[in-house]
C-alpha cells in the first residue's frame, strides 16, 4: 500500500463516523422525545468539525501537527542544590532525531525554582523547563493561553537517562504524578516517573498514584479536549494501575518511551474522547494485563457527553437509537469528533514492542472502537494473552446487533445493518506476533469490528487460535501473505465468507505454521524478554531474541505483498523487499 492517505475506504468510513445519519423514532418508552433526540435549544449554527491530517506516514503527521519553535522565549531551571544555576546544556528539540543524537547547545536561565509545581504554575507559551538532576514531586499543568503552535511549554529532564526523577504525585491531586489537565502544545521528555518500587503486576498491596501521566481534557467542566501533547522517551514504572491515560483528547504523539510493570492494568491506556494519535518507538513491558490498551469505551464516553451541563437529554437507554440520538445532538453543539463519541479516529501505532504482558488476560495491542487506523511494524511476543484484538468493548448500545447477530450472509446488507462501535477500516500490517495462549487469538477481529485489511504478518500462536473471525468482522475482510497457524471462523462466520474479499487462510498465506517450524526463518527465536529494569532507568536485554527473517531463508525473506508494505521496518530500516513481518531480512 503506497504512503499518503488512506485509501477510499477508510475515507468513507472517517466521514461515517464524524456525522451520524438521523435517529430513528424513540421507542415508546420515551414518547415525549421528539426523533431527534433535542430537548433543547441549540446553537444557531453547528461549530465546524474536528479534522485530522490522514496519512500513512508518522513523520509527515509529525511535521504538519507538530510546530516546535526553533528558540525558546525564556528558560525556567528545576534544582534541588543551594545555588542555582545560570545557564544549562540542552540538545536541540527534533522530534525526528533520536535522544542523545541532537546537537547541544548552552542557554541562559531566566528563573530559577525549586519544583516542578512553581515551574508548571510560572510557565507560559515558548519555554523550556529545564529540569536538573534530582528527585522531585510531580506537577499539574492546566490551561495556558499563551501556549499555540511555535510556542511549546517544553519540559525536558537534563543529565543521563535516570537523574531525573519523579517519585511522588503532583500536589494537586494525588492519584497522578504528571497531570495535563486541559493542557495544550506541551512536550514531557526524558523523565524516570517512578511508582512504588513494591508495585509487582497483580501485587496485593498496591500503592501510590494511579499512573504516573495523565492527559485529561476535562471536557466535561471545560467542553474542550486536551491537544498537541508529545510524551517522549521517558520511563514510567510500578504504578499502581497504569503507566500513562489518557481521557478527552487528541493529537497526541507517544514516542520514544518505556511504559512498565502496572501492578493492576495495562501499561498504557487510551481512553474515551482519545483521536489522532501517533504512537511510535516504544515500549510496553511486564504489566498486568495490556501492554496497549486503546478503549475509546463507548458506554463512558456517552455517558460522558450526556453529562455535560450544555446537553439536555434522556438517561441513558440501551440501544442504538438512544446513542444515535445523542450524538447528533452534541454534534449540533460542539462539531463533530470535538467530544467523546465513542470512536478513535486517525491513530498511527508501529515500530513498537509489547514483551511480557497480559497475566491476567488482555491483548498485547488491544483496540476497542478504533477506526481508520493503521497497526504496523508492531513486534509482539511472550505476553500471556492475545496477540492483536479488535472489539467494542461489549457496549450496550451494539449488543442487539452483536448477540446473536447475523446469522446468514443475507442479513448484512451494508453498514447500516452492522455496529456502530467496533474497529472499523484499519490497516493491520507487517506486525509480528508470537505467542502460545490457549483460546486468545495472535489476531482477533471480533464484537462488533469489521473492515480490517491484514497484510503481510506472522500471526502464529502454538494453541489455537492463530487468528479469530465472528460474524459482524467477516464483512469485508481483507487479507494477503500472513503466516498463521490455524483460522477459526466463530458461529456463524463459516456460512458468511462470501462477505469477504479474502480471508487470512487463502492461498496467498501460508497456514500451518508454528513457532517451532518458523523458528529457522528467523535469526534467533525465543521468549527472553525485551529489557532489563535496573536502577533509576532500563537497557536492551543483550540476550534478547533476534526476529529479523534470515535472507534467502525460511518462509519470510522476501514472501510478502509488496503492494502493501511500509517503507520502512520496526527498526526504520528502508524495505527494498516484500519481506512478512516486522523486521527487514539479514544476511
Amino acid at each position: 500500500m503506497p504512503r499518503g492517505r488512506f485509501t477510499p475506504l477508510l475515507a468513507l468510513v472517517a466521514a461515517c463516523g464524524a456525522a451520524p445519519p438521523p435517529p430513528p423514532a424513540y421507542p415508546s418508552t420515551l414518547p415525549e422525545v421528539p426523533a431527534s433526540g433535542a430537548v433543547a435549544a441549540t446553537p444557531p449554527e453547528t461549530p465546524p468539525a474536528l479534522t485530522f491530517y490522514e496519512t500513512q506516514d508518522s513523520s509527515a503527521w509529525v511535521a504538519h501537527n507538530f510546530e516546535i519553535q526553533t528558540k525558546y522565549g525564556r528558560v525556567i531551571a528545576v534544582y534541588t542544590g543551594d545555588e542555582p544555576p545560570s545557564a544549562v546544556t540542552v540538545s536541540k528539540l527534533d522530534l525526528e532525531t533520536p535522544a542523545g543524537a541532537a546537537q547541544t547547545e548552552e542557554l541562559p536561565v531566566g528563573l530559577a525554582v525549586k519544583t516542578l509545581e512553581e515551574a508548571a504554575e510560572q510557565s507560559r507559551g515558548g519555554d523550556l523547563v529545564a529540569v536538573l538532576p534530582g528527585r522531585y514531586a510531580g506537577f499539574r499543568l492546566g490551561d495556558k493561553a499563551d501556549a499555540s503552535d511555535g510556542h511549546y511549554i517544553h519540559f525536558k529532564a537534563l543529565g543521563r537517562p535516570g537523574d531525573v526523577i519523579v517519585d511522588r504525585p503532583c500536589p494537586d491531586d494525588p492519584n497522578w504524578m504528571i497531570l495535563l489537565q486541559g493542557a495544550h502544545h506541551v512536550i514531557v521528555q526524558g523523565f524516570d516517573i517512578a511508582g512504588a518500587a513494591t508495585n509487582t503486576p497483580g501485587g496485593t498491596d498496591l500503592r501510590g498514584p494511579a499512573a504516573g501521566i495523565l492527559i485529561n481534557g476535562d471536557f466535561v467542566h471545560t467542553s474542550k479536549l486536551a491537544h498537541h501533547i508529545a510524551i517522549l522517551g521517558n520511563y514510567s514504572h510500578h504504578h499502581r494501575v497504569w503507566g500513562i491515560h489518557s481521557v478527552d483528547s487528541h493529537t497526541v504523539l507517544v514516542q520514544d518511551n518505556l511504559f512498565a510493570s502496572s501492578g493492576k492494568e495495562h501499561a498504557a491506556y487510551f481512553s474515551d474522547g482519545s483521536d489522532d494519535y501517533v504512537i511510535r518507538r516504544n515500549v510496553f513491558f511486564a504489566s498486568n494485563a495490556c501492554g496497549l490498551q486503546v478503549n475509546l469505551d463507548p458506554q463512558a464516553s456517552l455517558e460522558k457527553v450526556a453529562g455535560h451541563g450544555a446537553i439536555r437529554y434522556p438517561p441513558m437507554q440501551p440501544s442504538r437509537a438512544w446513542a444515535l440520538g445523542l450524538l447528533e445532538l452534541a454534534t449540533k453543539q460542539f462539531g463533530a469528533n470535538a467530544f467523546p463519541d465513542g470512536r478513535g479516529l486517525n491513530y498511527i501505532i508501529e515500530d513498537n514492542v509489547i514483551n511480557g504482558n497480559g497475566r491476567i488476560g488482555g491483548a498485547g495491542i488491544n483496540l476497542a472502537s478504533v477506526r481508520a487506523s493503521l497497526i504496523q511494524n508492531n513486534l509482539i511476543y511472550g505476553n500471556g494473552s492475545a496477540g492483536i484484538a479488535e472489539w467494542d468493548n461489549g457496549n450496550v448500545f451494539d449488543a442487539a446487533a452483536v448477540k446473536p447477530g447475523p446469522r446468514t450472509a443475507g442479513e448484512v446488507t451494508g453498514e447500516d445493518a452492522l455496529p456502530l462501535f467496533g474497529c472499523v477500516g484499519n490497516v493491520v500490517r507487517n506486525n509480528t506476533v508470537l505467542s502460545a495462549v490457549k483460546g486468545r487469538a495472535a489476531l482477533l477481529v471480533g464484537n462488533g469490528s469489521w473492515g480490517t485489511r491484514a497484510y503481510d504478518n506472522v500471526l502464529v500462536n502454538d494453541e489455537l487460535p492463530s487468528v479469530e473471525l465472528l460474524n459482524t468482522s467477516i464483512w469485508r475482510f481483507e487479507a494477503s501473505h500472513n503466516v498463521v497457524d490455524r483460522v477459526s471462523y466463530e458461529g456463524p462466520a463459516a456460512a458468511m465468507k462470501g462477505l469477504a474479499i479474502s480471508l487470512p487462510d487463502d492461498p496467498s498465506s501460508t497456514t500451518g505454521v508454528t513457532r517451532q517450524s518458523l523458528a529457522p526463518s528467523f535469526v534467533r527465536a525465543g521468549d527472553e524478554p525485551w529489557v532489563v529494569l535496573e536502577g533509576n532507568w532500563w537497557r536492551l536485554n543483550p540476550g534478547r531474541p533476534d526476529f529479523h527473517p534470515r535472507s534467502g531463508v525460511g518462509l519470510l525473506a522476501g514472501r510478502g505483498d509488496a503492494r502493501n508494505e511500509p517503507p520502512t521496518d520496526l527498526d526504520g530500516r528502508r524495505r527494498t523487499k516484500p519481506d512478512i513481518g516486522a523486521f527487514v531480512a539479514v544476511p
